[in-house]
């Protein structure tokens, strides 16, 4: 079976780092390691990278202070800690279509020929005349790939990683460089889309019970009813005892309006990994309405 290697670039703090790593592990359906980059690491984002590192979500990490001096993919700063037959960069916020990498790790094995697959749809081309082709659901082949995030082969990037240290350029020539050796560059649609920037989540939200929607019954109010934490979650939060800024969730219940015994959140019980200490919080998503 091939083995593969993700690098993340962390680019937008810990909370959305968090999120990729989750999505990753529910959507991937094929084995892999995960090593992150970070461009801009503030105390937050550090002490995430250095918790899932030693919980072992994270194989390596590297503070990259040198973006500018580099190739927009900067995937040489952290290859040296992957090891994949094939390696792909991605970015922290995308979206993952269930089963991704196992079509993307297929489609590598089936086509030798494919030097770099690129996932995220291509830079504008003028559009060909006549009526537009039908998506086939296969690498497209493409003149430009997006290198926000991509697939390659590891022994390929061997020689993208020399060529980045010895050029000392600005712009990365992979691309150019794979078809002149005779791969092909592609687009594999239908896999990964950019997720909006203001949906990445930048801390737990706790609503004041006044900026509540009301709850509308029993049966609806429980249908609505999310939940935001799960059970074994790593959330930012600060512990009041010994200032941890990350907490354990160990469990939530339902709370009801104590007026019609309707759902409206959820009590939930985190503990402090450091010290141990116990914390529990309100996460309300409704309110009553005769409680104004």
């Amino acid at each position: 079976m091939s083995t593969v290697s993700i690098v993340v670039f962390a680019q937008h703090g810990a909370a959305a780092l968090r999120e990729t790593l989750f999505a990753l592990r529910e959507t991937a359906g094929h084995p892999y390691e995960a090593v992150a980059l970070a461009s801009e690491c503030d105390e937050q984002l550090a002490i995430y990278l250095n918790r899932e590192y030693f919980r072992g979500e994270l194989a390596g990490c590297v503070l990259d202070h040198a973006a500018g001096d580099h190739a927009p993919c900067r995937v040489d700063r952290a290859y040296h800690l992957t090891s994949g037959d094939y390696l792909v960069r991605l970015d922290d916020a995308l979206t993952f279509t269930s089963g991704w990498l196992a079509t993307v790790v297929r489609e590598l094995d089936a086509d030798p020929g494919i030097g770099w697959l690129s996932l995220l749809e291509p830079p504008v081309q003028p559009r060909p005349r006549g009526r537009p082709r039908k998506p086939s659901g296969r690498p497209e082949p493409v003149p430009h790939a997006d290198w926000r995030c991509y697939a390659t082969r590891r022994a390929l990037l061997t020689r993208h990683e020399r060529g980045c240290h010895e050029g000392g350029g600005v712009v990365c020539m992979v691309q150019e460089s794979l078809r002149r050796s005779g791969k092909r560059i592609a687009y594999l649609p239908g896999l990964v889309k950019p997720r909006p920037l203001d949906s990445v989540p930048v801390a737990p939200a706790v609503f004041a019970e006044d900026d509540l929607p009301v709850h509308e019954g029993a049966e609806g109010a429980m249908r609505r009813l999310r939940q935001p934490f799960e059970l074994g979650d790593a959330v930012l939060m600060t512990c009041m005892a010994c200032g941890g800024t990350e907490l354990e969730v160990l469990a939530g219940r339902i709370k009801f309006c104590t007026a019609h015994r309707v759902a409206i959140g959820h009590l939930y019980e985190f503990r402090c990994p450091q010290c141990f200490e116990l914390h529990y919080r309100d996460v309300l998503q409704f309110r009553c309405p005769d409680a104004s």
